[in-house]
């Protein structure tokens, strides 16, 4: 189907989708609850991680030359791409979604990697607790986050979620169950995020928590250039103390807002500055956000949970390519609690009804930048797509005690998002623009995000992700070689389209 018109058949099944999308994360949120509350009285963690053990020891026997992936369908994926991979490979059932235990004494959550950040979050909520970084798209897994990065705006003091984690269990080829610390086995610890499970199947993960405080004081400083930006955002950075949460928003080459936050007990807020963001009926974050070009420097006091899912609604500021009525005050009022839309459901439309074909001047990537090129890095892509707004997230990419030190040193990374279609005459296509993007990455010490497109060669993948801890403890694990193909099989686009060969024996 041509792009065009699965676009215009998206935009109008959209609204058939509202309602499933509404039942759907209801049910699974409450899924999720009453699978904690039973948890001694149904299957144990333990018995699900037999299921796996069994089906990876069934393996060597009827794998038949082909690697192990999990059976968990494409459209579940947050890649814009169909795993075609998926279809060539020994599919394992890992259906783990259950919170194990919430440990307040030890101040961690021990889950199981299927579990939505979103529910997990709602679910600490209520008992007091929330997790020192919380990815904004609740559809997002723990796996996925752990394997694949999760980024926040507390990231600048708290990194990555997996630097907030301190026990990985895994399922490794030989169908032992293995666990993973900094203290017992660093080596295994250090080389499993952004692995894409290709050391073993991840069956657990323990998540430090931290008291969970019901307001963040949220302070918007606009800009008006591209220089003054770029000042107040390394400022604020790099604040010694009282900032935990630090974003910007670039609205054009001159504009951009720059966001920090505390958060605070109910007895320091001041109640006549409290915005209830969250309401189905308020703008979009990113459109409210927008005012301050106008109004000026302003405080508000908003609750921490509608803080958390801020961008979930508008997906950025994506939904609107799919649901174009969805921002304005009548689609907010008529449809504005049924939102989000679940992308996930959305992707099976795409994927099952529609093709997954991508209009070739849509954009959706990542890049991690050490902040000295943050301002050559934005210039770029307004070169490159003209895209707007850009988001800006800062985070420390070094644990203290981690084997492996960033490209660009111990220095404060910032996460560039470019999401939305280019309206360039000269636009260079997808492929052209996401080659410079890479190459500009490659050379400023900088980071891909993997869960969209990588349409670097090998050698160039090895450079952006130096292998050296990941190839050791891949030749530690027993059959791992045999089991699971390289982080690089699985996130190229080769790979994903299943042109690559990533089994034991040739393609017949």
């Amino acid at each position: 189907m041509h792009p065009l018109v699965a676009e215009y058949i998206q935009k109008t099944c959209v609204l058939f989708l509202l309602l499933p999308s509404f039942i759907w994360d209801t049910v699974l949120y409450f899924s999720m609850l009453y699978k904690y509350h039973a948890r001694k009285v149904v299957d144990t963690h333990k018995d699900r991680v037999l299921h796996v053990q069994n089906q990876v020891k069934n393996w060597r026997v009827e794998g038949k030359g082909r690697k192990m992936c999990t059976a968990r369908p494409s459209w579940k994926s947050v890649s814009q791409q169909k795993l075609g991979y998926k279809d060539k490979m020994y599919r394992v059932e890992v259906e783990l979604d259950h919170v194990i235990e919430l440990n307040s004494k030890d101040g961690y959550v021990h889950v199981e990697p299927g579990v939505c950040i979103g529910f997990l979050n709602k679910f600490l909520v209520r008992q007091g607790y929330t997790l020192p970084v919380v990815p904004e798209l609740d559809t997002l897994t723990i796996g996925g986050l752990v394997m694949g990065g999760g980024i926040e705006s507390t990231s600048h003091k708290y990194g990555l979620l997996h630097h907030c984690c301190i026990e990985y269990e895994l399922v490794t080829a030989d169908g032992s169950c293995v666990t993973a610390s900094e203290e017992n086995t660093p080596d295994l610890f250090f080389a499993v995020p952004f692995s894409y499970g290709t050391l073993g199947f991840l069956t657990s993960v323990k998540i430090k928590i931290i008291p969970f405080k019901p307001f963040i004081k949220i302070t918007y400083r606009p800009t008006y250039s591209l220089e003054e930006a770029m000042v107040v955002f390394d400022k604020e950075t790099h604040k010694g103390s009282g900032n935990d949460s630090v974003e910007g928003i670039m609205y054009n080459l001159k504009e951009a807002v720059i966001m920090t936050g505390q958060f605070v007990e109910k007895e320091e807020v001041e109640w006549d500055l409290v915005n209830n963001m969250g309401h189905w009926y308020k703008p979009w974050f990113y459109k409210h956000v927008q005012t301050f070009l106008e109004k000026g420097k302003t405080v508000e006091y908003v609750p921490t949970l509608h803080f958390h899912q801020r961008h979930n609604k508008p997906c950025f500021w994506l939904t609107p390519l799919w649901a174009p009525w969805a921002s304005s005050a009548i689609g907010r009022y008529l449809f504005g609690w049924l939102m989000p839309i679940n992308i996930q459901l959305l992707k099976y439309l795409r994927e099952n009804l529609l093709g997954l074909d991508t209009l070739d001047n849509f954009v959706l990537q990542d890049f991690m930048l050490p902040i000295q090129h943050l301002e050559e890095g934005i210039k770029l892509s307004a070169a490159l797509t003209d895209i707007w707004p850009i988001w800006m997230v800062p985070s420390k990419l070094h644990a203290d005690n981690t084997p492996v030190e960033p490209r660009g040193g111990k220095v404060i990374y910032i996460d560039l998002g470019v999401y939305g279609v280019s309206f360039r005459k000269d636009f260079r296509g997808r492929d052209a623009t996401l080659r410079a993007f890479e190459k500009f990455t490659l050379e400023h010490d900088g980071y891909q995000a993997l869960y969209a497109e990588t349409l670097m060669n090998f050698d160039e993948f090895k450079e952006m992700f130096p292998p050296t801890l990941y190839d050791k403890v891949r030749a530690s694990l027993p059959f791992c070689e045999e089991a699971f193909p390289n982080v690089y099989q699985k996130v190229s686009r080769e790979g994903r389209n299943g042109v690559m060969n990533l089994n034991n024996k040739k393609d017949n």
